[in-house]
């Protein structure tokens, strides 16, 4: 029997939460929480484009909020999208529990994609366990939500001309650690590879099944530093992604909206 999944798709999905309030202060939306057990300590998104800064990371932000001592050995980060070689190199220094991600990073991915720091056995500290395909294509979507919009912090923003997101089908589910943690997927997951996880084998479901209003203003300094977080914003938010149906399927044929920057709300694509 697989594990049931859900407490970590909810995780995952108030770190995709995050990453939309950010991505409404035109950041890059990729963003993590830090949990203790089952409660989240800490958050932490990208803050390249407002600081100008490459280095400010979503995992450099979260952790670093921390009060020393911390004992990394029982905390978990889940984050959107694959650590990238700086921020893998980080995270094993500091020895966590577990990093749980959605969607892998083929430029920059530290934990397999690119090169595999998680585990390389001629680096020095305790290999790190990496998780991933938790919430991927919802990862995935909200990127593609950000690359179609114009950078509003870059000197002479370009004209993006390919604008239709809506007929774009994901790239394979190649999920690179299925075969490394049989213990956490299950065996019935391991078998079904070339398919999306769902947090219950033959289960499908939608990311807004893991949201609660009152649940996600209790987010450290989420609307502290992001802004009042509103039933609106959460419905606007849950529009962006597919279903996932109980054989691990995009429905494609489904209807999702699109984030407009300029407006600073979804829109219909009108044309």
């Amino acid at each position: 029997m697989a594990p049931d999944l859900s407490q970590h798709f909810k995780f995952m999905a108030v770190a995709l939460f995050v990453g939309y309030k950010a991505l409404l202060k035109n950041e890059t939306p990729v963003a993590c929480v830090v949990t203790r057990g089952c409660q989240i300590i800490s958050i932490g998104y990208n803050h390249t484009n407002i600081t100008l800064n490459g280095t400010k990371h979503a995992e450099f932000i979260a952790l670093g909020r921390l009060k020393e001592p911390v004992d990394y050995k029982n905390l978990t980060l889940y984050v959107t999208v694959e650590p990238c070689i700086m921020c893998a190199s980080y995270l094993r220094q500091l020895g966590l529990k577990n990093v749980i991600y959605g969607c892998g990073n083929d430029r920059f991915g530290g934990a397999g994609t690119i090169l595999p720091l998680h585990n390389d056995p001629k680096l020095p500290h305790k290999p790190l366990t990496c998780i991933d395909g938790i919430c991927r294509t919802e990862a995935i979507q909200l990127l593609r939500n950000f690359y179609i919009q114009e950078n509003e912090s870059a000197p002479t923003p370009k004209l993006k001309k390919n604008k239709d997101i809506d007929d774009k089908v994901f790239p394979p589910n190649i999920n690179p650690h299925l075969d490394e943690y049989p213990e956490f997927y299950g065996e019935a997951r391991i078998k079904r590879k070339d398919t999306e996880l769902t947090p219950i084998v033959g289960k499908g479901y939608n990311v807004s099944e893991f949201l609660n209003l009152e649940e996600l203003k209790k987010v450290p300094h989420l609307e502290e530093e992001l802004g009042s977080v509103t039933n609106d914003q959460v419905a606007d938010f849950e529009a962006l992604f597919y279903d996932i149906n109980e054989s691990g399927h995009v429905l494609y044929e489904q209807h999702v909206e699109k984030y407009d920057s300029k407006r600073r709300k979804l829109s219909l694509d009108s044309q």
